[in-house]
This record gives C-alpha cells, structure tokens and sequence, in this order.
C-alpha cells in the first residue's frame, strides 16, 4: 500500500439511495463526485480502502459508482499479520464492519499503518465519517476531508463535525481539487 490512500466511507446502495433502509437524506446528490473520486483512483492506481457496513440484507452492496472488481475483502475478524503484509501490498480493500466505525476492524489499524496521507469520502458526516477521520488523526495520519463528497443525517451534525473535524487537525478540499493531479503530487510529497 502507497503512502496515500482514498477514504471511501460506507458508499453503500442502503445509505445513498432514497429507496435504502439506512438512506442518509441528500446522499444520491454526492454519487457524481464519488464517481469522479472513483474513477479518478481508477486511472491514476492510487490506493483505496473501502469501509462497508456488513448488515447482511439487500442494499449491503456498495454503489455501481464507487465499486471496484478487484477489492479484497478484509473481514471483521483478527488476521495474521503475515495476512496482513501481504494485504498492505495490494490497492483496493473493502474493510468489513457492523460499527458506525471502522476501527473496530480489528485488522484497520496494522492496514494503515504505512499511510501518511488519507483523503475521506462518503458517509455519514456524523457517524462512520467522523469516526474514521478522529481514527486517522489519533493515528497521526494527516487526514483530508473532500467536502462536496460527505453527507450528514443532518445540516446542524455536518456543521458541528465540520468544526470538529478541523479542531482535530483535519483539512478540507472538493472534489475538484482533488482530482487535480498536480494539486494532488502537492498535497502528497
């Protein structure tokens, strides 16, 4: 795994379609910029780490736009850490969870352990994506939030993570900036 890596929280059918038992209001309106992020990871070869509530029912799937045919799925159970070294090498993981928050894979932490730089996405603001980027930052990882590409159960959540999220150290840029290569190599080096 490189030293940097997208964030995909939780981009599942479940949290951003209207018709989703978990729908998280407003998510649909993010998927052209996660599409963008996707793509965009896609052509450059830059790793990504997918979280995935594993709620075992219909909407589990992540959406057509963030989904990769070469994920390896990490389970919510302790790997080896020789698993693990030869997991690290790869670029696309999907980390199992059934908590709003990604570490309690107890295999997250050990996978990260080379990242010096994350760029978070997805969902929820006010759950799975705050514990994800406080998890990142406690780490030390200098942590990224694409702002046009998160969504919150709630306008005040968002707002109140947001200013969280900045007091812990986190950074904030869209979806263009991103995808701007040289901007990228910048932030990354």
């Amino acid at each position: 795994m490189e030293d940097i890596v997208f964030f995909d929280i939780d981009t599942q059918y479940s949290f951003m379609h209207k018709k989703g038992r978990f729908y998280v209001k407003g998510a649909e309106k993010i998927i052209p910029n996660l599409k963008r992020i996707t793509q965009f990871a896609k052509e450059k070869s830059i790793s990504v780490i997918a979280s995935m509530d594993n709620h075992k029912m219909p909407g589990q799937e992540k959406i057509k736009e963030t989904r990769f045919s070469n994920a390896f799925s990490i389970p919510n159970r302790k790997l080896s850490d020789k698993k693990i070294k030869r997991l690290r090498e790869k670029n696309r993981l999907l980390i199992e969870k059934q908590k709003h928050d990604v570490f309690s894979n107890p295999n997250t932490k050990k996978l990260l352990q080379s990242v010096k730089k994350a760029f978070v996405y997805g969902v929820a603001t006010d759950s799975c994506v705050k514990e994800a980027v406080l998890g990142l930052r406690e780490m030390g990882i200098e942590t990224y939030v694409v702002i046009d590409a998160i969504r919150s159960t709630s306008k005040d959540n968002e707002k109140k993570y947001i200013v969280l999220f900045k007091k812990k150290g986190a950074k904030f840029l869209t979806t263009s900036q991103l995808l701007k290569i040289d901007n990228l190599l910048s932030i990354t080096h």
